[in-house]
Formats: structure tokens, sequence, C-alpha cells
């Protein structure tokens, strides 16, 4: 067994009658990024503050690198802390802040040095002599990150380091961030509850529900393949329909299908690749969005009389292909739902019959 990196074995935590963590168990890969990723109190943040030692477990064990640092205190785990409010000093400079858990472990003048190694490896060496009041709001979040790294932490952990952030600095910090941790091989844990942080920026994704782990993949596994409905409708949009809309497959009445709205294909005449009884069927038109880089069209299903059903399908296309297309309200579409990309859940798992968008 790999014993290099971080592996929480078993951790249960409730608060009261309410159960955060039951029976949390994960490795994380020593020099790669990790999201713990879900909804609000699912206990993504309960999971990272018992792995920073701020909170204490009911039961299981921490262990990095073989050992076991379940009782150890925060202040000996030697892990970097980045959280979403930023927690500088108002009244230090930016050096100040990033030098300032260095103070008494290193001579004066080698602290400068990383001091001065850290602000230019995050871009902010000019604005040095600032005060936290006087940076933007990336600004503040790159201070907080170079102070975090500046002790040479075993792990980084980051609490939604960048959702309070507007978008076009969130998209910038997000590349920044993963180019300095492949830079610097820090084992990053961070919790996020936006899906596309997750996607974007990690090497595996921890997907939590309800204070359980409900999947662990690399990002693609976790999109392509989801092994519930649940998951299938966190990450992503995602059209789940009735097993007996689909006659071709074979499927159980009460079972789930499902899938992504971009790997539906548009016809406007029958007899195109996708027949009704080989992966094709009928929708009116009942929507159209512009996204920008893609059109989302809402259609409800047509049944073999040719009239509506209650059965909602979005479908995503590229601005090119869209053109192609009459999208007036009620207009009739042919749709073709590639049985590879089809996704399959048996009656027995939870989760929504829905369509989201």
């Amino acid at each position: 067994m790999n014993n290099e990196g971080l592996a929480i074995n078993g951790i249960r935590k409730a608060f009261g009658g309410f159960q955060a963590l039951q029976d949390v168990s994960v490795h994380i890969p020593k020099g790669k990024f990790t999201c713990l990723l879900g909804p609000s109190g699912c206990g993504k943040t309960t999971l990272l503050r018992i792995i920073a030692g701020l909170e204490q477990t009911d039961s299981g064990t921490v262990m990095l690198d073989g050992r076991n640092i379940t009782m150890q205190p925060s202040a000996k785990r030697n892990f970097g802390i980045v959280f979403q409010s930023y927690a500088l000093f108002p009244n230090l400079t930016v050096s100040e802040n990033v030098g300032y858990g260095l103070k008494g472990k290193q001579p004066k003048r080698q602290i400068e040095e990383r001091v001065q190694e850290m602000l230019e490896l995050v871009g902010l060496a000019a604005v040095r002599d600032r005060y936290p009041a006087q940076l933007s709001g990336g600004q503040q979040q790159r201070v907080a990150l170079a102070r975090a790294i500046a002790l040479s932490p075993d792990i980084l952990l980051l609490d939604e380091p960048l959702s309070a952030l507007d978008a076009k600095v969130r998209v910038m910090l997000r590349e920044q961030l993963c180019e300095l941790q492949e830079r610097l091989g820090i084992t990053t844990v961070m919790v996020t509850h936006d899906q596309e942080e997750a996607l974007t920026m990690a090497d595996q994704i921890v997907v939590m529900d309800h204070g359980r782990i409900v999947q662990i993949g690399t990002p693609q596994d976790v999109y392509d393949k989801p092994n519930t409905p649940f998951v299938a409708d966190f990450i992503g949009a995602i059209n789940f329909l009735p097993a007996g809309t689909m006659k071709w497959m074979e499927a159980s009445p009460n079972d789930v299908l499902a899938i992504r709205p971009e790997h539906i294909q548009i016809y406007e005449k029958q007899g195109m690749p996708g027949e009704l009884n080989n992966g094709g069927i009928s929708g009116f038109v009942q929507h159209v969005e512009f996204r920008g880089a893609f059109y989302r069209v809402s259609l409800l299903l047509a049944n073999e009389f040719g009239s509506n059903t209650d059965i909602n399908v979005t479908v995503d296309l590229s601005a090119q292909m869209a053109n192609r297309f009459n999208w007036s309200r009620n207009s009739l579409l042919h749709l073709h739902l590639p049985e590879e990309r089809m996704l399959h859940y048996p009656s027995q798992a939870p989760g929504a019959q829905r369509s989201t968008g």
C-alpha cells in the first residue's frame, strides 16, 4: 500500500444530533490537487477542518505519509491554510503579512529573501509596502496564498478561496493557482461547491453529500461516468428520462436514464441517423437561450401520436450548428440520443427524475 500523501480513514463527526461526517475514507495523493466538492452542508468544510487539526474527530484517523497525525495540534502539522475571507492583518503591509509566520523561525535577512521570493511568485512584488485595504480582492487572496506557502507546508488547504471574487478575477486566479501548485508540487486540498472550479482545477474530485463520499475520480471520470443520479445532477447539466421513453434500450420501467445536453443530436427531418426505434425521438421547441459559445434549447418530447408529453429535454448546440434550425416555438425537431452516451441508473438508485439546465 502507498503510504505517501494524506490518508483519511473512517472519519466520523457529529455536532449534537447532527451527523456531519459518516465513515469518510479517502486517499489524497502526494503532490496532486484534490477538490472536495458538494452542496452546502454536505460536510466538506468539516472534513477540511479535521485535516487541518482545527476540529477533532469522533472516530477515525488522519495519516500523513504513513504517520498518524489525528491528535496532533494544528500548529504542529505544517499545513498552510487559505480561507475565503483572506484573514489578513489590516495593520500590516503586504510584505509583513507574508512574513508573519516566519518571525522567530529564521534570521531577518532570510525572512526578507523568502518574502520577496513569495511575492514575486504570486506577482505582487510591486505592492509589497501597501496595506490590505489598498488592494483588490484578487490581490488580497494572492497575499493570503503567499503567506500560506511561505512556510513550505506539507499540505496546502484552501477553503473556498475564490468564491468572494468576481467571475473574471476568479478565472484568472484559478489558472494562477493551478500553475503555482504544479510548479511547487504541493499536495493541495480545496473545498468548493463550484463544479466548474473542481472540473478545471483538480487532479482528483471527491464528491460529498450528506456527510458521505459518493464518488472519487478524475474530473473526466466524474463528469462522464457519474455513479449516482445525484452526482450526474450536481456536476454539469443533465437530462433525466423515464426508462420507458427509450423503448430501444433494455431497462426496467422504474429505472432512470440520463444524458448530457451536449450529447444529444438534432435533425429537422425524420429518417436521419437515429430512427424512432434506434436512438431517435421527437420534440417541440419551447425555449432557446443564447449562452455565448453555444445555444441551450429546451424541448417537450412528443409521444408516438405526435402530441406533447410533460418530459422536458435540454440540448446544447454550437452557434454554427444552431443557425441551421427553425427555433420558433412548437416547431418539431428530431433528436438522436446515442445509446453509448446514455447513463443508466437502476430503480433502487436514489435521485430525482428531472431535467436540469
